[in-house]
């Protein structure tokens, strides 16, 4: 049995929060549609405050720049979804690695992009170094963050070569994942599904190497 048998209900949103969460989402929209239609180095912080209707004060609120509200990629893992891990049973390495492809696959089911719109900003990050150092950043503070929930389950130090270890193996599983996604003909079914798959493969790539 895993750990997603037992979830508990999540917290119902606010109103404050779902229009925080709206703003946010506009702003990046805005962000990647100016850049798809002038290029990166045209758009201001100004002329996407302006596209949704707010302040570049407001902007700044949701984002420290133009670079990092073209990212609307899933962060750190949401506290439900960090606890349901951080408490699961196992800690040996294939209970670990089942266990993140559960709830970085149920992440990813609510807050991944788009196909295109991984492409496209994928495409930008490649020609402008600025975007690019800025998702590299962006993944890199994902990583820290889940290596220290990693810490929490295994009783490992956060900073520790195991901790560090897995989170970089399951951010780059999750990258593989979201790729294949990306090229399939058909995205109904949304990324979760082949974040599993590149868990499960990566799984018995570990337990073929254990019986060796």
């Amino acid at each position: 049995m895993t750990t997603t048998d037992h979830r508990p209900s999540a917290p119902a949103e606010g109103l404050r929060a779902r229009r925080r969460r709206q703003t946010r989402a506009d702003l990046h929209a805005a962000t990647l549609r100016l850049v798809r239609e002038l290029g990166f180095a045209k758009v201001t912080v100004e002329m996407i405050s302006t596209e949704v209707g707010v302040s570049p004060r407001t902007f700044f609120n949701y984002f420290p720049s133009k670079e990092a509200a073209l990212f609307a990629l899933p962060g750190a893992l949401p506290a439900p979804l960090a606890d349901r891990f951080a408490e699961g049973p196992g800690q040996d390495t294939d209970a670990v690695l089942r266990d993140l492809g559960d709830v970085l696959a149920d992440h990813l089911q609510e807050a991944a992009p788009s196909p295109r719109e991984l492409e496209d900003i994928l495409r930008i990050a490649e020609g402008v170094p600025s975007v690019l150092a800025t998702f590299l950043a962006q993944c890199e503070a994902v990583e820290r963050d889940l290596a220290g929930v990693i810490a929490l389950r295994t009783g490992t130090p956060a900073d520790g070569a195991d901790a560090e270890l897995l989170a970089g193996l399951a951010m780059a599983t999750v990258r593989s994942g979201l790729k294949r996604w990306s090229q399939q003909s058909d995205h109904s079914a949304g990324p979760a599904a082949s974040v599993r798959e590149a868990f499960t493969a990566l799984r018995a790539l570990f337990g073929r190497a254990a019986v060796q």
